[in-house]
C-alpha cells in the first residue's frame, strides 16, 4: 500500500453574488452539509453574512483525532468564495497512512457540488508530505501516488477530471487534473514544512488566482452555449434568404409579359412584407447574441490581466520570477490566448451575417417599395381616366338637357316612336366617357402600363448579392423614379 503524512484537501469554490438559481446548487448549500457532517457544532449555517475580504478568520472544526478543518470566506467583486480545509491533524499518528484513508474526506461525494450550473468554478489542491524512507524524486513513483489520491478521494472516476499534466513549483513535483471544459480542477502536490509555510503566505493571492481562472473559463463556457445559438439563427436566416431566392425568380416567370401564368400580386407583397418582418426580429436577436459573445471576449481580456496580477503578487512574496511559477503561468501563455483566439474567430464568422441580413433587409424593402408604387401609380392614372370621363360626360349631359323640352311618359313602346331626347343625352353622355377615357389612357400609356415592369427581363432573373453594393441600391433608386412622376401629377 502506499503511504503518506498528513494530507491535507484545500478547496477553493466561487459563485456570482446573484441569488441561485435552485439554492441547492449555491456554494453555502456545499458548505453547509460539509460543516453538518464532519462538525459537532450543528446548529451553525453559514450565509453571506459570513463574507468578508480579505478571507476571513477561519471557523474550524474537528471531527476526530484523524480529520479536522475549517473554513474561510471572501468577497471578490461580483462574486463569493468559500475556501474550505478537510485534512489530517498534525500529529505522528497520522504519519505513514494509508492513501485509501482518503477516503473517509468525502463520505458521500460532499466535497463536489450535485450540480455547477451556478458556479464559476471549483478548484481541490490537494498536499501532503512522504515518509522519510520513501523517494522523492521518482517522478513516475509520485505519479502514481497522486493518481491513487484521486481515486480514493473520488471513486468515482466520472467526477474528477482528466490526468492534464505535471510541473515543479518551488523545486517539487505537482501534478494538475483538468480539462477547459471542466469547471473543476485538481492539484496534487508534494510539500515539505518550508514549502507548507510559504503556501501559507500566498494564501490570498492565491484564492484570487483560481477566482481568475475560473472567471475565464467560465466566460469560455458561456461564449460555447452563446456561439451555439448564433449558429443556429444563422442557420434560420440563411434559410430564409435561400426561400427568397427561389420566390423571386418564380415570381418573375410567371409574371413576364409573355407567361401565360400570373400570380397574385398582392399575395407575394404580403409574403415579402411577412419575411421583412422575420427578418428585422431575427436581426435584433442576432445582434443581441453578438453583443454577448463580444462581451465574454472583454470578460476573458480583464481576467486575463487580473491573472497576471495576482501571479506578480505570487512572484513578489516568494521573491521568485514567474518562470518558477510554470505551474500557474502556464495557463495564462497558453490556455487563455487559445480561448481568446476561438471567441474572436467565432465574432469574425458572425459578424459576416450582419452584413447578410442587413443586404437581404434592404432587398425585400426595395422589391416592396417597387411593387407598391407601381400599383400606387397604376390606380392613380385609373382614377385620373375615369375623373376625365366622367367629367366630359357630364359637360354632355348638361348641354343637351337644355334641348329636352318634351317630358318622359313611361308606357310601351308603339311602331313610329322615336327616342326621347333625355335618354339621348344619357347615351351621349356615356359614349362621351368611353371616348374620353380612351383617349385619355391611349396619350397616358395606361392601357399600356406592364406592372412587373422590373421583372420584364426573364431569361435574366435577379439573385440575391452576396454583399451589399449596387444591385440593392440600383433597385432602392428604381423605386424613388417609380415615385417621382406620381408626385409631379
Amino acid at each position: 500500500m502506499l503511504k503518506i503524512d498528513h494530507p491535507q484537501i484545500y478547496i477553493y469554490s466561487y459563485q456570482l453574488s446573484r441569488e441561485s438559481k435552485t439554492e441547492v446548487n449555491s456554494i453555502w448549500t456545499w458548505a453547509n452539509n460539509i460543516w453538518q457532517h464532519f462538525s459537532h457544532e450543528k446548529e451553525l449555517i453559514f450565509s453571506q453574512a459570513n463574507l468578508g475580504y480579505p478571507l476571513t478568520k477561519a471557523k474550524k472544526f474537528s471531527h476526530s483525532n484523524k480529520i479536522d478543518g475549517s473554513f474561510k470566506f471572501c468577497r471578490l467583486d461580483d462574486s463569493e468564495g468559500i475556501l474550505a480545509r478537510i485534512g489530517s491533524p498534525e500529529t505522528d499518528e497520522n504519519k505513514d497512512i494509508d492513501v485509501a484513508a482518503l477516503k473517509d474526506f468525502n463520505v458521500n461525494n460532499l466535497m463536489l457540488a450535485d450540480s455547477y450550473e451556478d458556479w464559476l468554478g471549483h478548484t481541490i489542491f490537494i498536499t501532503y508530505k512522504l515518509p522519510t524512507y520513501q523517494p522523492r524524486t521518482n517522478k513516475k513513483y509520485l505519479r502514481q501516488i497522486a493518481d491513487e489520491c484521486l481515486k480514493n478521494l473520488f471513486p468515482e472516476a466520472s467526477v474528477h477530471p482528466p490526468f492534464y499534466r505535471d510541473t515543479e513549483l518551488l523545486g517539487s513535483p505537482i501534478f494538475e487534473y483538468s480539462s477547459l471544459k471542466s469547471q473543476v480542477q485538481v492539484f496534487v502536490y508534494l510539500v515539505d514544512d518550508e514549502m507548507e509555510d510559504k503556501l501559507g503566505q500566498i494564501l490570498q493571492p492565491l484564492f484570487e488566482l483560481f477566482y481568475y481562472r475560473h472567471k475565464i473559463t467560465t466566460a469560455f463556457l458561456d461564449s460555447r452555449k452563446i456561439s451555439d445559438l448564433l449558429k443556429g439563427l444563422y442557420g434560420e436566416i440563411k434559410g430564409i434568404i435561400a426561400s427568397l431566392k427561389t420566390k423571386i425568380p418564380e415570381f418573375e416567370s410567371n409574371n413576364d409579359v409573355a407567361s401565360q401564368e400570373k400570380v397574385n400580386t398582392d399575395e407575394f407583397l404580403t409574403s415579402l412584407k411577412i419575411t421583412h418582418k422575420q427578418l428585422l426580429r431575427e436581426s435584433l436577436d442576432y445582434q443581441i447574441l453578438l453583443g454577448d459573445l463580444e462581451n465574454f471576449n472583454n470578460t476573458i481580456n480583464i481576467h486575463d490581466y487580473n491573472y497576471q496580477e495576482k501571479l506578480a503578487q505570487i512572484c513578489d512574496k516568494w521573491q521568485a520570477s514567474t518562470e518558477d511559477l510554470t505551474t500557474f503561468k502556464f495557463f495564462i501563455d497558453k490556455n487563455s490566448p487559445y480561448l481568446q483566439r476561438q471567441i474572436q474567430g467565432d465574432l469574425g464568422y458572425f459578424k459576416h451575417g450582419t452584413d447578410l441580413i442587413k443586404i437581404a433587409v434592404d432587398l425585400v424593402a426595395g422589391i416592396v417599395d417597387i411593387e407598391q408604387a407601381e400599383i400606387d401609380r397604376s390606380l392613380e392614372r385609373t382614377i385620373q381616366i375615369l375623373g376625365t370621363g366622367l367629367g366630359a360626360g357630364g359637360i354632355v349631359v348638361s348641354a343637351v338637357a337644355n334641348y329636352v323640352e318634351r317630358d318622359i311618359v313611361f308606357r310601351i313602346p308603339q311602331n313610329g316612336d322615336r327616342i326621347h331626347p333625355a335618354v339621348a343625352s344619357l347615351l351621349w353622355s356615356l359614349l362621351a366617357v368611353i371616348v374620353v377615357s380612351g383617349l385619355v389612357g391611349w396619350i397616358n400609356g395606361a392601357w399600356k402600363i406592364n406592372q412587373y415592369r422590373w421583372f420584364r427581363r426573364k431569361s435574366e432573373p435577379r439573385r440575391l448579392p452576396d454583399s451589399q453594393s449596387p444591385p440593392v441600391n440600383d433597385m432602392l433608386q428604381e423605386a424613388a423614379e417609380v415615385r417621382s412622376p406620381t408626385e409631379q401629377e
